[in-house]
């Protein structure tokens, strides 16, 4: 049994060395690839019974190629039945044969892979811009190499169509590009390179722009500013040349040897301009620029003159006494000389004195000296280089002066008083106080000076009255100085409230209106009276309770009451304020109020260039006359000679005092008409006519109109009123929320400060009894306020 096996086993053996080789012919082949680029073969097994084991990858050095590794330039590779070469990046010392062995009876076969890498044909030394030299035999370069030496072929042309033949009399084509002989202006122009191997069939080309260099042309010199400038401006020249390559510039002072690098020269170079910072006499001159290229150069010339700015010499701040004669004079020196003014500025140099107000001084003239003197000269001397200008303060010497020497001062219990004895005097003066008691005044001269402590000597003084301390009467102050002295008085009496009211009469009623005529009192003493006080009410309810409305108003504005009921009987009273108080009141008088009528004319509140922006008419709504207003027509007409009624247009409003006409044309005059309409009729119309200006530009509109920005701003302010109200909530149990959630049945008490109110007086007019005349009207307007603190029940009319 055992030599059973012993056989099958031998046979196996025999036949698997049999089948061992994977091909068994050699095989050549020839690869051409370029540097750079990747080569792979594979090499497998066609016989039976084969494993890709028995394969080898040998290199050009006969070494044996492995699996690939992290310096591997050649690597194999195991797939299903072959083993491949795998050469990522071709190189010329990677050229060579390469071969796959197998073994078959212990002889060797191969397939041979000759591979040859060489370089693809490219350009070297080869730039796209070059140039000619004009009038000479200049060359364009073109070199390249390949896998055999290129062949080079030329052409000219954008196209590149034009081929450029050898050994010709304009060109010669070497092996390092392209000659051309006397080079001319048409020679300029674009040219193509071609470079081909025929070995390979590769072909390049390159475009080369050719450009033919011209001499420098100096075109111009300029200064900047000007050729002319001031000693210590900035002055910068500039050669401004032509000529290709772009020239370089060089610059020298004719008649001076240093040259432009030095550092003795008094300018800095750059490029085509030169810049002094602080040019000075000695800089004025002739300069040269020399431009200069491959094709030759070029010369020009610039005389700069330096002139001197004015220099005032002399004029200084002086002094005199008021009534001498004073020489004004203002010495100047400057090239050219210079024009010389002198202003007076006044004795500041604010702006608004200084723009609006000058006063010419004729140069050398003489002065009369007073106080009016006093103050800033400005000497301004200009020429064509510039403006400078001198300040001289002149000090005026003079007697004390006050700008008023007499001064009425009223005072009273409380009330403070300010004195001074401020003057205008050079130089300061020595002052003193004298006082002089009146039939008021409760201290005497000697005890006023030790109540106030050095009260002869201070400059200002300040009294509060009262009972104990009143020092009326008269306070003298003397200021004396070497040039003179003089002397104010304060004359200080005691301040009485205005005397009666006698004359004050109703000028205007209307059924809700009135207006009033008042001559303010005269025979009293006391400060000038600042407004007026009036108590008013119906004639009915005068006798009823001694709380009526009442209204002040201030001097200079229409005394009139409003919000009046129709077809009434008033009285009134009126008493004058000044500074002291409120004078007594004056006897009643009456007025009537109209029967309720139509609206009084609106009144036209329209401005000509706010129209041209917004194209909104407005107006003020006018007296109601007892009954509201439920609505205005408003009609307008473009207006040329005449009015033609068939382009007007009318609208009805309701509620509004306003209204955005869109349609409104500029530069056209409109005829506008306003009539307010309430239950007793129309008004009488309100009639203008206005021209609309040209549009004018503003800033870009808000993207979201008026009424969106309200309803977003209404939102936002509910979403706060919510959050708050549920922070109050959680917080303290309070607010809305908490009053609807934890609402308890309570019983109130009377309010023990209600009883108080035996008349009624308390209660909302609008819904005690039947009476016509104790209804509230309904614009909310409220006869009594009571104040629940205190009980105290006060008018609601008062106000200045």
């Amino acid at each position: 049994m055992k030599k059973n096996y012993v056989f099958y086993a031998v046979l196996v053996i025999l036949f698997l060395k049999d089948c061992s080789a994977c091909f068994q012919k050699d095989q050549e082949n020839s690869n051409i690839v370029t540097t750079g680029s990747t080569f792979y073969e594979e090499c497998c097994c066609e016989e039976p019974g084969y494993t890709v084991k028995n394969l080898q990858w040998r290199d050009p050095h006969d070494r044996v190629i492995v699996g690939p590794g992290t310096d591997s330039k050649v690597f194999t590779e195991e797939q299903t039945n072959c083993l491949s070469l795998h050469i990522p990046v071709s190189t010329k010392n990677l050229a060579g044969q390469y071969r796959c062995v197998t073994k078959f009876e212990n002889k060797q076969y191969k397939e041979v892979y000759n591979l040859d890498v060489y370089d693809p044909v490219y350009f070297y030394e080869t730039r796209n811009n070059q140039n000619l030299v004009l009038n000479n035999n200049s060359q364009i370069t073109c070199k390249a190499k390949g896998a055999s030496t290129p062949l080079m072929r030329w052409y000219k042309g954008k196209d590149g169509q034009t081929e450029i033949f050898n050994d010709t009399a304009k060109y010669e084509i070497t092996h390092e590009g392209l000659l051309i002989k006397n080079v001319n202006s048409e020679d300029e122009g674009t040219y193509k390179c071609s470079a081909s191997v025929l070995s390979t069939g590769e072909e390049v080309e390159i475009y080369i722009e050719a450009k033919v260099m011209t001499p420098p042309l100096i075109t111009q010199m300029v200064a900047s500013p000007e050729a002319k400038l001031a000693s210590g401006e900035t002055l910068m020249i500039q050669c401004l040349a032509e000529g290709w390559p772009e020239p370089k510039r060089e610059f020298k002072k004719v008649g001076d040897s240093n040259p432009a690098g030095n550092k003795t020269v008094n300018w800095i170079q750059s490029n085509d301009t030169i810049r002094f910072k602080n040019i000075k006499p000695e800089d004025a001159g002739t300069y040269e620029c020399t431009a200069f290229n491959d094709a030759g150069i070029s010369k020009k010339q610039l005389n700069i003159v330096v002139l001197t700015r004015p220099e005032i010499i002399g004029f200084s701040n002086k002094s005199a006494v008021e009534g001498a004669m004073l020489p004004i004079i203002c010495n100047a020196t400057g090239l050219p000389p210079p024009k010389v003014t002198i202003t007076y500025e006044g004795r500041s140099l604010d702006e608004e004195r200084y723009t609006d107000y000058e006063e010419e001084i004729i140069n050398f003239s003489t002065l009369h000296v007073n106080r009016s003197s006093e103050g800033i000269y400005i000497c301004n001397a200009t020429n064509i280089v510039d403006t400078t200008t001198e300040l001289m303060y002149l000090a005026v010497l003079h007697q004390p002066y006050f700008d008023n020497t007499y001064e009425l001062v009223w005072a009273w219990n409380g009330e403070t008083v300010n004195i001074s004895c401020e003057q205008e005097s050079n130089p300061p003066a020595n002052f003193s106080w004298n006082y002089i008691k009146d039939d008021y005044a409760t201290v005497k001269s000697q005890a006023l000076v030790n109540i106030i402590p050095d009260y002869e000597t201070e400059l200002e003084h300040s009294f509060t009255f009262s009972n104990e301390f009143a020092p009326f009467g008269k306070h003298e102050c003397w200021a004396k100085n070497e040039y003179g002295e003089a002397n104010k008085v304060y004359y200080i009496r005691k301040g009485f409230t205005p005397s009666i009211v006698e004359n004050a009469s109703s000028i205007d009623e209307t059924a809700t209106s009135a207006s009033f005529h008042i001559e303010p009192p005269t025979n009293y003493d006391g400060p000038n009276v600042i407004g007026f006080i009036a108590e008013y009410d119906q004639a009915d309810n005068y006798d009823i309770t001694n709380i009526h409305p009442n209204r002040t108003w201030a001097t200079g504005i229409p005394f009139k009451l409003d919000k009046l009921r129709p077809n009434t009987t008033y009285y009134i009273k009126f008493a004058a304020i000044n500074r002291v108080g409120t004078g007594e009141w004056s006897g009643l008088m009456s007025f009537n109020t109209m029967d309720k009528s139509a609206p009084e004319p609106p009144i036209w509140q329209v401005d000509a260039l706010e129209l041209s922006s917004s194209k909104v008419l407005k107006w003020k709504a006018p007296e109601n006359n007892g009954e509201p207003i439920d609505f205005y027509v408003l009609r307008y007409c473009p207006m040329d000679e005449e009015l033609d009624e068939s382009l007007c247009k009318e609208h009805k409003l309701k509620e509004t005092t306003e209204l955005e006409v869109p349609d409104l044309q500029y530069n056209t005059t409109y005829y506008l008409e306003l009539i307010a309409h309430n239950a007793r009729g129309n008004s009488a119309p309100a009639n203008m006519s206005l021209t609309v200006p040209g549009e004018i530009l503003s800033a870009p509109s808000s993207l979201l109109s008026a009424g969106a920005v309200i309803g977003i701003s209404i939102v936002v302010v509910l979403v706060c009123l919510v959050l708050l109200d549920v922070l109050l909530y959680l917080w303290k149990k309070q607010g809305i929320i908490a009053s609807c959630c934890c609402k308890k049945s309570k019983k109130r008490k009377p309010n023990p400060l209600n009883a108080r109110d035996k008349k009624g007086l308390l209660k909302d007019n609008g819904k005690s009894g039947t009476d016509d005349t104790l209804k509230r009207p309904d614009n909310g307007h409220k006869e009594y306020e009571y104040n629940k603190t205190t009980g105290i029940i006060t008018g609601k009319h008062s106000s200045v």
